[in-house]
């Protein structure tokens, strides 16, 4: 059976918002500050549209406005999942998406010496700074044919940053030049060693859904309202939940909510490895 998961209808849809607090939209890179959170849920809420030709756009949600922020195109002659990531503040959406263009900010991939459900998100300077890492805990085959396709398992680990401020300044990333395979897959050695700990790293992992009624459920209070296997939130060791990521309908929009140490950059790599699985 299908593996589908879904949250609760919001019931708070009527009442007058005027006199309610708005959050402000954070940087691209930014780690959030409170002024940042939505007011109610505590997230920074996104949206993502997904486009037929494996384009990608991220808006931020700031009450009932939407603005397209980030842009992530898959790259189809790459041996490997290969995405190229754009600001689309900076350049706009009608701009060339070219990695020689001003507004190229990074790329998600699974590296060549990274085996299937391996994923690194990479911010595109001289340093080739490591944004975030995902690793999916895949069955076998001949598990999934006796038991049914199960939950998606992934791990997660993203630099901790500097959450007071809230600048563009805050950035979260770890330097690895990328002249080995060892240095190539640093952030994930440190997830599976354990090491991430002594590192400034924090790890996370996806919330196990409850299973009732004959599907797998997350209650994402309203911001999830349909069915798939996508649907996801990542929660550190104290059970906190710090991502969620979820499908609103069957036109290809999603939304994608996070809280620091995500920024908008690592919540997208996130995002991109579940639609990339």
């Amino acid at each position: 059976m299908e593996a589908t998961r879904i949250g609760q209808p919001n019931q708070d849809v009527a009442g007058n918002n005027e006199n309610k607090p708005r959050a402000v939209a954070p940087g691209i890179f930014s780690i959030p500050s409170q002024d940042n959170y939505d007011p109610k849920s505590g997230f920074v809420h996104c949206s993502i549209k997904r486009y037929m030709n494996d384009l990608y756009h991220l808006s931020f949600q700031i009450g009932d406005t939407e603005t397209v922020a980030i842009v992530a195109k898959k790259v189809k002659s790459s041996l490997t999942s290969n995405y190229h990531i754009y600001d689309a503040i900076r350049g706009g959406l009608n701009t060339k998406l070219s990695k020689k263009a001003g507004h190229y900010i990074g790329k998600f991939r699974r590296d060549k010496d990274q085996r299937a459900g391996y994923y690194t998100l990479y911010h595109a300077n001289r340093e080739k700074e490591q944004a975030a890492a995902f690793v999916y805990d895949i069955p076998r085959l001949v598990h999934q044919v006796t038991d049914g396709q199960p939950p998606r398992k992934m791990k997660a680990v993203v630099p901790r940053g500097n959450s007071r401020t809230g600048s563009t300044n805050s950035v979260a990333a770890v330097t690895m030049k990328t002249s080995n395979v060892t240095e190539k897959s640093r952030l994930i050695e440190h997830l599976h060693n354990g090491t991430w700990r002594h590192n400034n790293l924090l790890a996370l992992q996806t919330k196990a859904p409850v299973f009732t009624a004959n599907r797998y459920r997350l209650d994402f209070n309203g911001r999830v309202l349909v069915p798939s296997v996508k649907n996801m939130q990542l929660m550190n060791e104290q059970g906190e939940i710090l991502l969620q990521f979820g499908k609103v309908d069957k036109k290809g929009r999603f939304h994608l909510d996070y809280k620091a140490p995500f920024t908008a950059f690592s919540a997208l790599g996130a995002a991109l490895a579940q639609f990339d699985l």
